[in-house]
């Protein structure tokens, strides 16, 4: 048996191209290339091992890019609720966990006086991993002062550059330092909701966490004190394999800054990553459509590793908001993903996919270059740095207006394929974030 395949030829790359040409049957060749012109990648849709493309970062390499400090691909269900009442948070929180949820966020940037306790009313809190948003270290130290100790390590927080005051980062640094917890968050999804391409989003979350990590530092925390208190937010867009190798770029990146730190830890490697679907390509005049949407981006957000993830209710921006259907659907993708497809089996299963760890390999390079532009021009804390950001998203979301516009890129629903049926539903108006308003296609024809 160990001759096995001896009697078999080995093709080799050009056998490969030989054969995928013949197949076209005489139609152009351009058919199994890739030219993305929104994210600047030029590439043959097939990979071989003898290709030559290879990049500096190389992902086959890395012991960071498959999340090796899990046992498993196991992954929180996050549901989201926006506090303007504790009493109604508190219920639909409690819904939540009844339909399958296993973690909570909960946004209280919005509610001033807020009553812990009344919130969380019979939360268990010790045993459901919980996300508190946070705008001030006010906010902050009021939720951690109410935590009893058994609920103390379940808790996470997200607080972002944006809101920080100079003058709060001693304090947010003395409480850090007798006890970690995830605090500063690197927003990638929301600059992926305002058109960011995949290596854009990665170089931003990569500028903003090493901003905390040289702010926390001077303040007197180690770099594995100060790791244990970032972690990331990502999105997930249309492009399946794309959205995986981000995830997977990210967490190679990430290791590499603080490989220059030297930390004392070999945990302090292991990124925490919560990815987030949303609205960029989402419809309410064909709503069944983003069902399907849904679904392959949580598949791409889980295949690339996260360690939680919130599928949104594709139209809780809706003049009529999330309904219960919508609701109950966003839970359920997640469980069914695991329950019933079992992606939680096993870590990286694309990982050794020439195209995928090409794709990796790309957009880490990309990412890493934009990177260092950003700390040329001082950093994403220097008004430089976020301008020179903003006008290279917005160019971005232009283009991919465009494209949606005149259908060079189609998405059924949006621009082909109308529903023949009417939906009296519309969206609320976008947010904005550094200055730069969420992209919503189907808003935008």
């Amino acid at each position: 048996m160990d001759n096995l395949f001896e009697e078999f030829a080995k093709p080799g790359y050009q056998d490969w191209v030989n054969q995928l040409i013949k197949d076209l049957r005489g139609q152009p060749e351009e058919l199994i290339q890739r030219d993305d012109l929104i994210e600047e990648l030029n590439f043959n849709s097939y990979q071989h091992q003898d290709s030559g493309q290879t990049h500096p970062v190389d992902s086959m390499n890395n012991p960071y890019v498959r999340q090796t400090f899990r046992s498993s691909n196991q992954w929180e269900n996050i549901g989201n609720i926006v506090v303007t009442n504790e009493e109604t948070a508190n219920k639909q929180a409690l819904s939540y966990l009844n339909m399958g949820v296993t973690a909570l966020r909960f946004d209280i940037r919005k509610q001033s006086g807020l009553n812990w306790k009344q919130l969380t009313t019979e939360i268990q809190l010790e045993y459901i991993e919980t996300t508190i948003v946070v705008d001030s270290y006010d906010q902050f130290s009021f939720i951690r002062s109410s935590l009893s100790e058994s609920a103390f390590d379940k808790i996470h927080f997200e607080i972002e550059l944006t809101d920080l005051k100079l003058n709060e980062w001693d304090y947010f640094a003395k409480d850090l330092k007798k006890k970690q917890q995830f605090t500063f968050l690197a927003n990638g999804y929301a600059l992926q909701q305002c058109g960011a391409t995949t290596w854009q989003e990665v170089s931003y979350c990569l500028a903003t966490a090493h901003e905390y990590l040289v702010r926390l530092t001077e303040s007197g925390l180690t770099v594995d004190e100060a790791a244990a208190c970032i972690h990331f937010n990502t999105g997930a867009g249309a492009r399946y394999f794309y959205e995986i190798a981000k995830i997977r770029a990210l967490r190679i990146l990430w290791s590499r800054i603080l490989e220059e730190y030297q930390p004392t830890h070999m945990c302090t490697y292991a990124t925490r990553i919560t990815g987030m679907t949303g609205f960029t390509n989402k419809s309410l005049k064909d709503p069944y459509t983003n069902l399907l949407r849904q679904t392959t981006e949580a598949m791409s957000l889980l295949f690339g590793g996260v360690h939680a993830v919130c599928v949104q209710p594709y139209d809780i921006c809706s003049t009529k908001g999330a309904t219960t259907l919508s609701t109950r659907m966003a839970i359920n993708i997640p469980l069914i993903l695991q329950e019933e497809s079992f992606l939680e089996k096993v870590i990286d299963p694309l990982g050794g996919s020439y195209t995928l760890e090409y794709l990796t390999n790309v957009i880490a390079d990309k990412a890493w270059g934009e990177f260092r532009k950003l700390e040329e021009l001082g950093g994403i804390g220097n008004e430089a740095a976020v301008n020179y950001m903003r006008t290279a998203v917005q160019q971005k979301a232009d283009l991919r207006k465009q494209r949606i516009a005149d259908k060079s890129d189609a998405f059924i629903g949006i621009n082909i394929f109308p529903n023949p049926s009417e939906e009296n539903n519309e969206w609320l108006p976008v947010d904005t974030y550094l200055g730069m308003p969420a992209l919503n296609l189907e808003q935008s024809i």
